[in-house]
């Protein structure tokens, strides 16, 4: 049993290898087209339809035609090895007989007579050094800009619109390979091998361009088009007074319209080119994937992969992967990847990723990742991450990551800047700089590290200043005027007073009571809040002009005005560091109302002098004395 399944082994074996060196039909890929079906085949002699059947054999198919269209009995030689079934027929029939490929058949048909109108022109593009049949070869004409690329088997056909006894130039280029140009006479018939050689000082050299990557991106796809081969290949930029397309590619600059420059450019729908020198529009888009220069209108949005100086005008949308110098105005976003120098008006919103130098107006916001130079009105924000300068107004926030320079920020709400500004800063709520301001602030809450300038506002914060902080609380940390004071005077003998803001201008927050007070059942107690000044007089010495309001209160609450108004002046000897004593004399005036009967008495170890007495119509009732402060410093 062994031994017999030993010899049919053998058996099957000498009979596949038997087959395999027969020649016969040949053991082609069945999706390999019949026409590129490559065999060897050597023909001495033999008539037309004999070497018909034997090509049919060998490649494993049928012909059909009219044996009326052939000369069957006219006698062919010709040696064939490892050649395609259509370049085999194209040397037997010189373009006289033309093929179409039907299942397992191959149809033969006479060829209809030359065209004065066109030319169709076939062939194959050919490795020069390694005979390969090369595959997404750009032939072109750079008359008509009729194009073909090669398929998978190195094949193309191109039919051109140009008079049949005129000689046509055809330009062959293909990415790392030298161009080529091919003249075909006037009269030419039968199949092209044209040969390439690579060129070795291209070879894989590609430039980092946002054109050339999206060519790169496109080439490498499975489905890479016709148009995109193109784009990969052809390195000549073609240009065009004029063109017309309905959509991309369809239209006067046919399936070359990517490689194409032109000057005036009407877009039906949409449109695509290598570039516009002066006006273009189009009722739904435009995509250019080089440069323009002049004017672009389109109804829906402008795409550029290059340079933009000009006018762009979009009802949603202007897109710009390149510099752009001039106009923008969309309905909804103008987008610039590269630095810019443009007025840009935009429905929505205008975003740069880099520098933009001009003015910004938006509905909604401004956002420069990088610098802003130029006024920028918005209705929400504006925001740049560099520096910033001229004007920043916005309806919520303006910000700014680094300087601000030349002009002032505005916002309903909040400002900011990382690092320094000179100028004017400007809100409803919240001004905040990271370093240094030389300017004003205005706002509800200011802060700034170094003020070269004022502060205006409810809360104002900085490190340092040099100025004047207005508000009703100023703090400072360095070089500020900081005072705790413990004092007396002729009404409330325990006073507490807390100094805060500059020499020049501070603010004062107060509370007193009367001591003997404390153990009955409702305390007398004050508080109030004032502003001052403190004139340096000497190195140990100053003076000290207050103006303070407090409210006395018995219990929880008085109810009605109960007011000591008082104007002080009096000096500040700072006797050891942050310590000091302070003396002088007040001016009071006390607030009551008329009609109230349940004030506290306040004068009751010393009743003052009053040397004014009022009622005014409206039952306020004004006395006014003279007084005087003694107290102790700290800080």
């Amino acid at each position: 049993m062994r031994v017999v399944k030993t010899n049919r082994t053998l058996l099957f074996l000498v009979v596949l290898l038997l087959t395999l060196l027969t020649p016969g039909k040949a053991a082609e890929d069945p999706k390999t087209p019949l026409l590129e079906r490559v065999i060897t085949i050597n023909l001495e002699q033999e008539t037309i339809a004999s070497a018909l059947k034997k090509i049919g054999e060998q490649a494993g198919f049928t012909f059909s035609y009219n044996s009326d269209i052939l000369a069957s009995n006219k006698l062919v030689s010709y040696n064939a090895v490892n050649k395609p079934v259509r370049e085999i027929l194209d040397h037997i029939f010189k373009g006289s007989i033309q093929y179409k490929e039907r299942r397992k058949h191959i149809i033969l048909t006479k060829a209809k007579d030359i065209s004065k109108d066109t030319r169709k022109l076939s062939g194959y593009i050919i490795d020069e050094a390694t005979g390969e049949r090369l595959k997404n070869v750009s032939i072109y004409d750079p008359i008509s800009l009729s194009s073909a690329v090669t398929d998978a088997y190195g094949f193309f056909q191109i039919e051109i619109e140009k008079p049949s006894n005129e000689e046509i130039s055809l330009t062959v280029q293909k990415l790392n390979y030298s161009d080529t140009v091919v003249m075909v006479p006037g009269d030419g018939r039968g199949l092209l091998n044209v040969p390439i050689r690579i060129d070795k000082e291209k070879f894989n050299v590609i430039a980092d361009s946002v054109g050339k990557k999206l060519k790169r991106f496109w080439i490498v796809t499975k489905s890479a088009t016709i148009q995109a081969i193109n784009m990969i290949n052809i390195d000549d930029t073609l240009h065009r007074h004029f063109q017309f397309s309905l959509i991309p590619f369809i239209g006067t600059n046919h399936k070359l319209s990517g490689n194409i420059t032109n000057d005036y450019s009407l877009n039906m729908l949409g449109g695509y080119s290598l570039g516009v020198e002066k006006l273009e529009i189009g009722g739904l888009f435009n995509t250019v994937r080089g440069d323009v220069h002049g004017v672009q209108i389109a109804g829906l949005f402008n795409g550029v992969a290059g340079k933009t100086r000009g006018v762009q005008l979009a009802g949603m949308l202007n897109s710009n992967f390149d510099y752009v110098e001039g106009v923008q105005a969309a309905g909804f976003l103008n987008f610039n990847a590269d630095t810019s120098r443009t007025v840009a008006l935009a429905g929505f919103l205008n975003l740069g990723l880099r520098d933009s130098r001009g003015w910004r107006a938006a509905g909604w916001g401004n956002a420069t990742l990088g610098k802003q130079e130029g006024p920028s009105l918005a209705g929400l924000f504006n925001f740049s991450t560099d520096n910033a300068s001229t004007t920043q107004v916005a309806g919520m926030l303006n910000f700014t990551g680094r300087s601000f320079t030349d002009g002032a920020q505005v916002s309903g709400l909040v400002n900011f800047v990382g690092g320094n500004i000179d100028g004017a800063q400007v809100s409803g709520l919240l001004n905040v700089v990271g370093k240094r301001i030389r300017g004003v602030q205005l706002g509800v809450v200011n802060y700034a590290t170094k003020v070269r300038g004022t502060q205006i506002g409810l809360l104002n914060i900085s490190d340092s200043i040099q100025g004047v902080p207005v508000g009703f609380l100023s703090i400072t940390s360095r070089g500020g005027y900081h005072k705790i004071e413990v004092s007396a005077d002729e009404v409330f003998y325990t006073n507490v007073a807390f100094r805060t803001g500059v020499r020049q201008f501070y603010n004062i927050l107060t509370a007193g009571a009367k001591p003997e007070t404390f153990g009955d059942e409702e305390t007398i107690w004050t508080f109030g809040y004032g502003l001052g000044t403190a004139p340096k007089l000497s190195r140990k010495l100053f003076m000290n002009i207050d103006l303070t309001a407090n409210q006395v209160v018995k219990g929880n609450w008085t109810d009605a005005i109960n007011m000591i108004n008082k104007l002080y002046v009096g000096v500040d000897y700072q006797f050891a560091k942050k310590m000091s004593v302070t003396a002088g004399v007040t001016l009071n005036v006390h607030l009551t109302d008329v009609t109230y009967q349940d004030y506290p008495e306040l004068f009751t170890d010393y009743k003052p002098h009053f040397f004014s007495e009022h009622t005014y119509s409206n039952d306020i009732n004004s006395k006014m004395w003279w007084g005087g402060k003694i107290g102790i410093r700290f800080l």
